[in-house]
């Protein structure tokens, strides 16, 4: 019998054992506020696993799971595509969760407040700092140039809320934390999707030959990168090949240092 099941079991016991001591005592029968918190108590320990939300006036203090899986039925609905390849989503978050729901749910906003700003800059290139305008603003007026569909951006809202409440402070459930993290991640790998297929605007466009294409493709290249530490930002300097870009620019809007300048530095032809 798992310890889930016994604990309610051994509560009421005790409980009772207590209730009969008290109550009866030494051969005075008494019945006051301790006889009935303890009968109370017996009652509510055996239905502890049917009990979902605790509420005092207005307060609620926990998520439910059917919450979450409204989260994941919302988010079949918007026809998230799964990933070519199993395991293609790579993400921390659900770990961090597993040690650390509070801390793995304020990443997990983190992660999907990040990817909106990053997508809407994509777009609209704009020229005041996003960060002085609300998220939610961004994600409205991204679903209104069908940017992101209506469908995911509900699902977005819904994640955000519910990890918010996680972070303030409302319980939940092991299994229910990992399951939102889960949706989150899928939610964070739609949008790096979504940002993959944005049209880049070039400033100007070419055609060289086939002998320049490989001439660029087996050089190295200088790139100048500036991570923006509040305490002490600091600039980077990487000697990098292709594949080396490639690997740097593959997960690019994940991390917090950004490319400032990009050098020819070896072209690969001997001297």
């Amino acid at each position: 019998m798992q310890t889930s099941k016994i604990l309610p079991i051994f509560v009421s016991a005790l409980a009772l054992l207590l209730l009969v001591i008290h109550t009866f005592g030494w051969g005075d029968l008494r019945v006051d506020t301790t006889s009935i918190l303890l009968l109370v108590l017996i009652i509510l320990a055996p239905l502890s696993d049917l009990i979902k939300k605790v509420k005092f006036g207005e307060f609620e203090a926990e998520i439910g799971s059917r919450e979450i899986e409204k989260v994941s039925e919302s988010l079949s609905f918007s026809q998230i595509e799964k990933p070519s390849i199993p395991g293609q989503v790579h993400s921390d978050i659900p770990k961090l969760v597993e040690s650390d729901p509070q801390l793995g749910m304020a990443k997990l906003r983190i992660e999907l407040e990040k990817m909106m700003k990053v997508i809407y800059f994509r777009v609209e290139q704009p020229d005041f700092d996003i960060d002085r305008v609300p998220v939610s603003k961004l994600m409205n007026d991204l679903a209104e140039k069908r940017v992101i569909p209506v469908a995911l951006l509900s699902s977005i809202r819904d994640v955000l809320s519910l990890a918010n409440r996680a972070i303030h402070g409302e319980s939940i459930k092991a299994s229910d934390a990992e399951n939102l993290a889960n949706l989150g991640v899928k939610v964070i790998a739609e949008l790096r999707r979504i940002f993959r297929g944005l049209p880049g605007e070039a400033v100007e466009k070419r055609p060289i030959s086939k002998q320049d294409e490989q001439h660029y493709s087996g050089a190295k290249y200088k790139v100048t990168t500036i991570t923006p530490f509040q305490d002490e930002p600091y600039l980077s300097t990487y000697i990098l090949d292709k594949k080396g870009m490639d690997e740097l620019l593959e997960g690019y809007q994940e991390y917090d240092q950004y490319v400032v300048g990009v050098e020819l530095f070896d072209s690969g032809r001997g001297a």
